[in-house]
């Protein structure tokens, strides 16, 4: 009887050491696992040859699992259904996507290893910032927004970049164009708190327009690198018009900020096409 009593106590101290042990492991520890493990497979990517492609879609797989993992172990998080994380994981599966393939086409050989392992950084970045994104009312949620946004449009112009490096029909250029730019519109509407359906609809909106921006640039003195700044212009002022539009907060003042942002890029953008 003592026995069954003392493995009794035992038992109800272990469940209760349970949910301890594993909100340790839900926050910081996750993020750190899940961004080492990401940074390890897209040095071997890199690493082999020739390119295994099958590595990097499996890499970009892992990202969104453990960005799903990671944002529900949030004490603020009320996600039930299987979908309730989708709008997470887009930047972050993105974000293996577009290192894996831009680092391979700039990368030397000799800096594989080093780049590989570095890009751990940025993966924890945007790892941690998706975690603290589900609390919109943190702090210092604008400082995570920041990264948010910030990783958006840089993974957008590795992907620009990529898309004309690889030199696509264009066909498949504004096809791949638009797609990428309607999962990043995701990131930076979702944070107006709308349904996911309505999220999608805006941001299909701005992949389709982002599809006909690209098909223009076969029309324009924009080549390669250029035509990727291009790119990224038409995005930001595209995600900043609707999202500001979506905040009621759209004006005369803020549409010409953007439109002035819009032009310089542009100018921008052909000035230097001889140099990118």
């Amino acid at each position: 009887m003592k026995q069954a009593a003392r493995g009794g106590k035992r038992r109800r101290e272990a469940r209760k050491a349970s949910p301890a042990l594993e909100g340790a492991i839900s926050r910081l520890d996750r993020v750190h696992i899940v961004a080492v493990a990401l940074a390890l497979g897209l040095t071997a990517y890199l690493a082999l040859e020739p390119t295994q492609n099958w590595i990097l879609l499996l890499l970009s797989v892992l990202a969104a699992l453990g960005t799903d993992n990671i944002v529900r172990t949030h004490p603020k998080a009320h996600f039930q259904r299987l979908d309730d994380t989708a709008l997470f994981l887009f930047v972050p599966a993105l974000a293996t996507l577009s290192l894996g393939l831009f680092l391979e086409e700039v990368v030397n050989a000799d800096w594989t290893p080093a780049a590989g392992l570095l890009s751990a950084v940025p993966f924890w970045l945007i790892l941690r910032a998706e975690h603290d994104s589900v609390d919109l009312a943190a702090p210092d949620y604008a400082s995570t927004r920041l990264v948010l946004n910030g990783a958006t449009y840089i993974i957008a112009v590795l992907f620009f970049f990529t898309i004309y490096e690889f030199d696509l029909s264009l066909l498949a250029a504004s096809f791949s164009a638009g797609v990428v730019s309607l999962l990043l519109a995701i990131e930076v509407l979702r944070e107006e708190a709308m349904d996911t359906s309505r999220t999608i609809f805006y941001a299909t909106a701005i992949g389709v327009l982002l599809a006909e921006a690209a098909w223009a640039t076969h029309f324009l003195p924009l080549q390669g690198g250029a035509a990727a700044v291009f790119l990224l212009v038409a995005l930001y002022l595209m995600t900043g018009m609707m999202h500001n539009y979506l905040a009621d907060r759209l004006n005369i003042r803020t549409a010409g900020e953007f439109t002035a942002v819009a032009v310089a890029g542009l100018l921008l953008a052909t000035l230097s096409d001889a140099y990118l």
